[in-house]
């Protein structure tokens, strides 16, 4: 009987191994995709010989919010998953920026791009300037409080339009952030930048407060990652440049992330779920962009003739 038994456990030992469970494989499937799906980006681009389509916005958003949860694990430790994560995706990044700027447009040039309009003091003066004159204008109370309600509406509307801009490649940003001519500029920056924040690091270790601000910058970036591929789109009204394979690679990302998060994970923050959620709605934006692009809409060939000249 007993060695009945034993037979039967070496048996399901054999089909299932302790070791193989399904928390190590959903941590696996998180830590390893973005090598397949930034990679298949990365094969396309070095096919076509051009990176116009992909925004290298991208590999910024990635890249920035990579080292970021790095520092944040050093000071408050999280899922080994995650990590690895970040680590894989620093490296294919770093990859992807490469191939991307070697073959972006040989025509690129930051100054074709359009200088936003107005800058932000002069608009928010502007706004203090209408509150102020309606205000003196009258002193009911009620009308008070909506020209107050109304400055703090356009106000909104400020900071709304100009986080978005910045996001906009076809906008020059402060700095010209991220649209520098020569390659070493971007090489220059990440390194600046993680020697900053390894020295923030290791001077701030024992500073919890420190580690959550630090996490919760590196998520919110990374949520965005999206963002400059909507306005890409938008600006190309195509979707010639942009794999599908990218998108679904997202998706899967998205659902195999936030599944962990729910029924895997252990010690995790509840800010992980929210921004992973809030990416996950960014990218179903970018699958409505797909399809409406794709079967949909007309294209007017000069749209994508003169943003070459800008991408």
């Amino acid at each position: 009987m007993e060695s009945t038994l034993s037979k039967v456990q070496q048996i399901n030992q054999f089909y299932l191994p302790e070791w193989l469970t399904m928390e190590l494989i959903a941590s696996n499937v998180i830590s390893f995709t973005p090598l397949f799906s930034y990679g298949t980006t990365i094969l396309s681009i070095i096919k076509k010989e051009s990176s116009t389509g992909f925004s290298i916005d991208i590999c910024a958003t990635m890249l920035i919010a990579s080292i970021l949860r790095i520092s944040y694990y050093f000071i408050i430790p999280y899922e080994i998953a995650l990590l690895r994560q970040s680590i894989v995706m620093i490296f294919i990044q770093l990859c992807l920026l490469r191939v991307g700027l070697k073959y972006r447009s040989k025509d690129y040039d930051v100054e074709l791009l359009q200088e936003q309009n107005g800058s932000f003091i002069k608009d928010l003066k502007e706004i203090s300037q209408m509150f102020a004159k309606n205000d003196s204008t009258t002193t009911n109370f009620t009308e008070i409080l909506g020209n107050l309600l109304l400055a703090c509406k356009e106000f909104g509307m400020l900071i709304l339009i100009k986080f978005i801009k910045f996001f906009d490649s076809k906008y020059k940003r402060i700095g010209l952030f991220w649209q520098w001519n020569e390659e070493l500029s971007y090489w220059k920056f990440l390194t600046r930048f993680t020697l900053i924040m390894s020295i923030l690091t290791f001077c701030f270790i024992d500073y919890l407060k420190f580690g959550e601000a630090l996490g919760t910058i590196g998520l919110f970036i990374e949520s965005l990652l999206p963002l400059p591929q909507i306005l890409l789109l938008n600006q190309l009204k195509t979707i010639q440049g942009f794999k599908l394979l990218l998108l679904l690679s997202w998706l899967g990302g998205d659902f195999t992330k936030i599944s962990y998060l729910i029924f895997g994970a252990k010690n995790i923050s509840g800010i992980f779920l929210f921004f992973a959620l809030f990416q996950m709605s960014l990218d179903f934006y970018i699958a409505f962009q797909f399809i409406y692009y794709k079967y949909y809409y007309v294209q007017e060939p000069q749209h994508v003739e003169l943003y070459e000249l800008r991408v």
